[in-house]
């Protein structure tokens, strides 16, 4: 049986050696996932040999410096060796025909 489960948008921070990025985290709708929890999409998008990470809609601070403004950014392309850090911040609703973690309502039985 095919996997129907709709992916979570997915809220994190990112850390590099300079930066904080914050954004929502966009994965290709071909990738199919064994587990359709949050963290464990994370591990592998981090673990599964995967060379960069895109962000949405993403703020931009300086590690270093906090007096300067955070950027405004449309789209991020991060590289997963840069990262020391992701932590998720929230999972974000699609819709309201969806659920917690991406199901369908008429999947759950």
């Amino acid at each position: 049986m095919e996997n129907k489960f709709i992916l979570p948008q997915m809220q994190v921070m990112i850390t590099t050696e300079d930066s904080y990025i914050e954004g929502i985290i966009e994965v290709p709708d071909n990738i199919k996932f064994a587990s359709e929890d949050p963290d464990s999409i994370l591990f592998y998008i981090l673990n599964g040999g995967f060379q960069f990470v895109t962000l949405k809609n993403c703020e931009v601070r300086d590690r270093k410096n906090f007096a300067f403004r955070p950027e405004n950014i449309p789209k991020a392309h991060i590289n997963v060796a840069s990262i020391e850090l992701m932590q998720l911040q929230k999972v974000l609703p699609h819709d309201e025909k969806e659920v917690k973690y991406g199901r369908r309502k008429d999947d759950i039985t």
